[in-house]
């Protein structure tokens, strides 16, 4: 029998060869980011807007206040106090000490001096001059010698532009209470008045020779 003669295996390729040895090689491949989540983004109103908010409910403690709705004011102050800016803090602070007083009262109409001053602020603070004013003068009808009402009236003139009345109303208060001088220095509800010379007069003495 003849021997069939060994066949050559067939030429591999170039491109076959490095096929195939590709084949065998594991390629890395960048591992996926593992708990990798994009975080979620809390919807937040602009600190403009939360300050607006604020003091609208602050403006509608103080119209409640006025009507001499007093428990309704107090729990409205109490929630303006929870995130209000230190520049509104005070002014609730003193209105909701207002509400308090007038509950253990029982809400009885005002008729003290100490009511009608307490009023007064209330109003001042929320920009009811006019009624602020009447209040006033009925405090300084039931005690004509309180200088801290005489103080406050002047304040409330000063910023109503009456600067002659302002200017008589902070002199008694001056004279009835020498510290009042010390105070009308630094109280921006005197702006009006500083450029009058008689203010100077009231309020630094020292420098006219007095």
């Amino acid at each position: 029998m003849k021997k069939q003669a060994k066949r050559k295996p067939a030429a591999v390729g170039a491109n076959a060869l490095k096929r195939k040895k590709m084949s065998g090689v594991r390629r890395n491949r960048a591992p996926a980011a593992a708990g990798r989540t994009r975080p979620r983004t809390v919807s937040r109103p602009p600190v403009d807007h939360r300050l607006a908010l604020v003091v609208e409910k602050y403006e509608a403690a103080v119209r409640l206040l006025q009507q001499q709705k007093f428990e309704k004011a107090k729990v409205l102050f109490e929630k303006v106090m929870a995130t209000a800016p230190p520049e509104l803090l005070d002014r609730a602070r003193v209105h909701l000490n207002t509400c308090r007083q007038r509950l253990e009262r029982h809400a009885a109409p005002i008729r003290t001096p100490e009511d009608h001053y307490n009023m007064a602020v209330a109003l001042i603070n929320s920009g009811n001059l006019e009624d602020a004013e009447q209040h006033l003068n009925r405090t300084l009808k039931l005690t004509p010698r309180a200088d801290h009402a005489y103080y406050a009236l002047a304040a409330v003139q000063s910023l109503k532009g009456d600067v002659e009345n302002a200017l008589d109303n902070l002199k008694t208060a001056i004279d009835l209470q020498p510290r009042n001088r010390y105070l009308a220095r630094n109280d921006r509800d005197f702006t009006a008045l500083t450029e009058d010379p008689r203010f100077a007069e009231l309020a630094y003495p020292e420098k006219n020779g007095n």
